[in-house]
């Protein structure tokens, strides 16, 4: 049998595993905030896993966010916010290139990227969207068991702009690169790593791709108190 490839073996640990981690339920896990959700091919799948999930999602790009709503128009745990988050309020340039998910707000090189993605075809449509903040957007929300962010090397930025709701989350799922990008002003892995760890998270899972070194991680806040919980659990079942 044919293994899946390792960024997609992080991403489906996060899906159906979550829970284990954070050593909760899976009933449990009831608010995920998705920044970069493009058409939400992930939402159903987490559902399944985790029945009272709600999902807060952002996409900026008009195609998408159109499919995005198309897509959740009849269910009741999906709401859809036709926005970019990032360091700053107001509007951006945003670039789409012609892979679906590959829209930025960083700016991206056309050659780099073909060389980056392996496909030729690598036109640039720019356009302006609505930028928010992570705080702001998610003001609302008492916690975050999952913050799931896919925005093409803007990640940093999003993570900038939300100190006060990392401080409500329970663990990080990130698009990452370790060494190149073919977007400008990239926040590459090991910074991503210093950011997150600055607030309590531990990386707990990175599955990269071999050819162009990026991937998808995964990091749990209060990794410490959590292991100390299953020492905790052994003791209290001892006669």
């Amino acid at each position: 049998m044919e293994l899946p490839p390792a960024y997609d073996a992080m991403q489906f640990e996060v899906e159906r595993r979550l829970h284990s981690y954070l050593h909760v339920p899976a009933e449990r896990i009831e608010q995920i905030v998705i920044v970069g959700a493009n058409e939400g091919g992930e939402i159903l799948r987490l559902r399944r896993a985790y029945p009272r999930s709600r999902f807060l999602c952002f996409e900026p790009s008009p195609q998408w966010y159109k499919k995005l709503t198309e897509n959740f128009r009849e269910v009741d745990f999906v709401e859809a916010r036709e926005l970019a988050l990032s360091n700053s309020t107001g509007t951006a340039t945003f670039h789409e290139l012609p892979l679906a998910g590959n829209g930025s707000l960083l700016p991206p090189n056309p050659d780099r990227w073909s060389a980056f993605n392996k496909i030729d075809k690598n036109e640039v449509t720019s356009f302006e969207v609505r930028v928010s903040t992570l705080d702001k957007e998610a003001a609302g929300l008492d916690k975050i068991d999952l913050l799931w962010i896919d925005v093409q090397g803007a990640e940093g930025d999003v993570l900038k702009s939300g100190p006060n709701a990392l401080h409500r989350t329970s663990a990080v799922f990130l698009e990452v690169a370790l060494i190149d990008s073919p977007y400008e002003g990239t926040l590459f892995f090991p910074d991503l790593n210093t950011l997150l760890t600055d607030f309590g998270f531990f990386c707990v899972g990175l599955g990269i791709d071999g050819w162009n070194y990026s991937g998808n991680a995964f990091w749990v806040r209060d990794l410490g108190s959590r292991s100390a919980s299953i020492y905790k659990r052994n003791d209290d079942s001892r006669p």
